[in-house]
Order: structure tokens, then sequence, then C-alpha cells
């Protein structure tokens, strides 16, 4: 058995994974090496933060969280893109972020794993000019569910 979290997260990558069009590679899940210049572009998924809060306010006196609590995983999909000749490495990553965009929208609530639809936080991109120039662009989303607070496998 897997934790929420990660089938929420492995979810995540299915809905990215399926369909995609051409011109979206394929995602690669928690990349932690860096790519080669000719693997570029390059989609990564990745779990950021998560936060954990009781699923209801306290009321005075009573700071106990209960049985079951509210978690929310922020998810980062992360495109790398090079500059080549007479393109621009942000112009290049735009498309694959609309399919995500598309893609994640269309998950709906992960199979019944997720509260709500997920959330799109924004978008950050980032320039590095080297011996090869390009571009990062990280979209984050959040997703909010919820579990036993002494079983994250738990769905509750």
């Amino acid at each position: 058995m897997s934790t929420i979290r990660e089938q929420i997260v492995a979810a995540f990558v299915t809905a990215v994974t399926t369909g995609r069009p051409a011109g979206v590679p394929e995602p690669v899940r928690t990349r932690v090496d860096s790519p080669a210049t000719d693997q570029l572009p390059v989609l990564s998924i990745y779990q950021n933060t998560e936060t954990v809060e009781p699923m209801h306010d306290p009321k005075a006196a009573h700071a106990i969280r209960g049985p079951v609590v509210r978690r929310s995983v922020v998810i980062n999909a992360e495109v790398i893109t090079k500059a080549g000749i007479g393109g621009e490495p942000d112009k290049t990553a735009d498309p694959i972020l609309a399919w995500v965009t598309h893609a994640i929208g269309a998950a709906g609530m992960f199979g019944g794993l997720a509260n709500d639809p997920a959330d799109e936080l924004g978008t950050k991109f980032e320039y590095e000019k080297g011996e090869t120039s390009f571009c990062r662009a990280m979209q984050a989303w959040r997703i909010q569910y919820q579990s036993r607070v002494n079983d994250a496998e738990q769905a509750a």
C-alpha cells in the first residue's frame, strides 16, 4: 500500500502522460540529475511541500486535531527548454505547460483521492546563460486531500 499523497502524485504523472500530444515530452517522475542538452525539452513532475491541518477549526480551549487531518501537497511540473536557432526557450515551453494545464484540469479529483480539483498556483520562469542557454518553467499545483492522522495510507 502507499500513502494517499503518493497515489495522488502517481495519478498526476499518469494524467500528464496519457494522451499527450506530439511535441510534449514524456514526463519523468522526480528527476534528480540535470538533463543533457540533447535531451531538452524535458518535463519533470515532483512533489514539493505538504502541509497538514486539523479538519475543523479549533474550538476555544480545544486544540486537538482529531482522527482525520486535511493535507495539502504542492506538485511541480517543471519544463526545461533550450534556446535554439530562431526560437525562444520560453516560447518552446508554452505548449508543454498548456498541455499540463489541460491534463490536470481534466483529471478532476484524481479518482476521488482529492477533496477538490487541483488548484493551479502559478508558473515561474527562470533563464540561464551558459554553454547552453535555457529556460526553466516551474508550474505549481496544490492538491488537497484528507487522511487519518495516524495512517497516511488510509483515506478518511
